[in-house]
Formats: C-alpha cells, sequence, structure tokens
C-alpha cells in the first residue's frame, strides 16, 4: 500500500505543477541541413569554408505575447544555448493557452553583466563556466562564442577563427512569431537556428581573432539577431501519439534501468529534472536504449527524445524508490 501510494503522488503531484511549463526548442541548422561541429562548410557566401568546433551564446529578458495580446516577462531566466547540447531548455511555468510570439535578447542584461559569476549556484547558466563565458566583472559576459577554423576549401580550413562578442553595446532584441507544439507538461515554443549565417559579410579566409565589441564581432552578433531564428513547424506530441508507440517508457515509475523505445531509430535521448537540466542522456540504436537511473533521486523528469530532423517528443517519467 505504501509503494502505491508513493506511486500516485509521484505521477499526479506533479502533472499540476508542471501542466503550464514553457519550453524553448532551438533546432540547430547549418546552411539547411543539421549543425555539426568540426565539419568544413560553405561560409559567407560560399567566399570559404568554416568548420565550427564551439557554438555557446546568451539568452535573456525573455517575454511571451499570448492569449490575445497579454505580455508576460519570464523574470531572471537566463538561457545558455549549446548547440553541443540538446535541444530544449525549460523557460518556467505559467497561466498560459496560447503563446504568438516571443521576445528575446542576445546577451545578458546590464544589470547582470555585471554582477559576479560566483555567486550565482552551480549550474546557474551565469555561474562560471568551462570553457569560460565570463570576461570581468568591468566587460561582462561573453554574449556570444563562435570558434572553429577556416580555409579556402574543406580540407585546407586550419586557420583559427574566435569571435567573441563582449560589450554592453553588443545587447540585441529578437522580436518572432512562434509555433507551438503541446507536450505532457505543457508548451513549446519551437526556433529554427540557421547558424549558418553568423559569418555572414565576414572576413575569415585567412583566420580571425576578436574578443570584445569590433567590427566582426559586431556583424555577428547583428546576424544573430536579425539572421538566424525563425518559427519552425513543430510535431505536437499527445497521449494518442503515445499510444501508437511512438515513444514507451518502461518500467515507469522506475528506479534502476529504463529502456526507451521510439519508432525513430537514429535519435538522442536525454532525461531532463525539473529546472531543465539534462541529468541524462543515451542514444537510441534500432529505435531502443536502455541505462540506469539509479543515481537520481526521486521525483518527475521529461525524457525528450530528439531526431535531429525537428522532430522531438517528450514523456514523463517518475522516479521512486
Amino acid at each position: 500500500m505504501k509503494l502505491l501510494l508513493t506511486i500516485i503522488c509521484i505521477i499526479l503531484i506533479p502533472a499540476g505543477l508542471f501542466a503550464g511549463e514553457v519550453g524553448l526548442v532551438i533546432n540547430p541548422l547549418m546552411n539547411g541541413s543539421p549543425f555539426a561541429l568540426n565539419t568544413a562548410v560553405s561560409a559567407n557566401n560560399g567566399q570559404y569554408f568554416f568548420s565550427p568546433r564551439l557554438l555557446r551564446y546568451y539568452i535573456s529578458n525573455i517575454t511571451f505575447v499570448h492569449d490575445g495580446g497579454q505580455r508576460t516577462p519570464a523574470s531572471r531566466v537566463y538561457l545558455l544555448v549549446d548547440v553541443k547540447n540538446q535541444p530544449r531548455y525549460v523557460i518556467g511555468t505559467y497561466d498560459i493557452t496560447r503563446i504568438d510570439s516571443i521576445e528575446f535578447h542576445i546577451g545578458v542584461d546590464y544589470m547582470a553583466n555585471h554582477g559576479d559569476p560566483a555567486l550565482q549556484d552551480p549550474g546557474h547558466p551565469l555561474a562560471l563556466q568551462n570553457p569560460s563565458m565570463h570576461w570581468g566583472w568591468s566587460a561582462g559576459y561573453r554574449f556570444i562564442t563562435y570558434e572553429g577554423s577556416a580555409g579556402s576549401t574543406a580540407t585546407t580550413a586550419t586557420s583559427d577563427v574566435q569571435l567573441h562578442s563582449v560589450s554592453d553595446a553588443l545587447y540585441r532584441k529578437v522580436v518572432l512569431a512562434v509555433n507551438t507544439t503541446t507536450t505532457f507538461v505543457g508548451t513549446d515554443m519551437v526556433l529554427n537556428a540557421e547558424y549558418g549565417n553568423l559569418l555572414n559579410n565576414i572576413d575569415a579566409s585567412f583566420g580571425i581573432v576578436v574578443h570584445g565589441n569590433d567590427e566582426e564581432t559586431a556583424k555577428m552578433t547583428e546576424n544573430m539577431a536579425t539572421n538566424v531564428f525563425s518559427s519552425a513547424t513543430p510535431l505536437s506530441v499527445d497521449a494518442d501519439d503515445l499510444n501508437a508507440s511512438i515513444l514507451t517508457i518502461s518500467p515507469n515509475p522506475s528506479s534502476d534501468v529504463v529502456t526507451v523505445a521510439s519508432s525513430t531509430s537514429d535519435a538522442s535521448v536525454s532525461v531532463f529534472d525539473a529546472v531543465g537540466r539534462v541529468v541524462a542522456a543515451a542514444q537510441l540504436l534500432s529505435g531502443h536504449s536502455s541505462f540506469s537511473v539509479a543515481t537520481l533521486p526521486t521525483g518527475a523528469y521529461t525524457v525528450v527524445v530528439d531526431a535531429h530532423n525537428g522532430q522531438i517528443i517528450h514523456a514523463p517519467l517518475a522516479i521512486i524508490r
């Protein structure tokens, strides 16, 4: 009886808590194809080739426009977007029915930009990072860090490229109409991010290293704000989809090993906790993956399966002991 009550509490209570969770999904693209690190592609309208090795940037000052023109800010929410991580970011829980558009800024607002990252809780986007995203109290955070190598051909793309946007003056606003998808915990906004446009009108063919606010970093930041993001067409997921075996998790609730099965044969699996941190990850092989959750605390989690083609599906997972 005690175990049964525990299962009921784990399953039912979080459903109310997370009914209004809002997430942001950013599909990373490079020249129309899925973004890949350490792969040389044509850049700056074919002027040279560029192989990215690192791309991270901050999003802050998020506001939802929803339900007939209402505006709701996501107070004190900062996202550190890293293309090597899963594309879903939890913004928070809000009383919102329909989201029409989103406003956000690339970078960190002035007050937070000149705070002490050492005072942030570990795991917070503004905490100290490795590699560092902070340039010191005076300059503040690196709003965008884009690194790689360039050359005249894909095989000769070896010249070092480092573009770090650092300056309050580079804080840029983005306004977008959005499409949304219904998840088990709320609503996700889905964007495409065409990072192939980041180097437009920037000559990095022989390599370039710029840290700060200069012509090249200013142009990259402007490209990020005006030429990268667009609304994507999402895949909605509901209970009927899951019943059709698009995604199954067993056992659920679980305490040890979880098996994830999906009709998508090649995809990555991530387990997110209640504050949006990735706490477990795996890769689907032939549509299946088994991994341990024995070290995770009891509670409610979200399993995200990303096929890297714009198809992202979610399902809840309960951990019990």
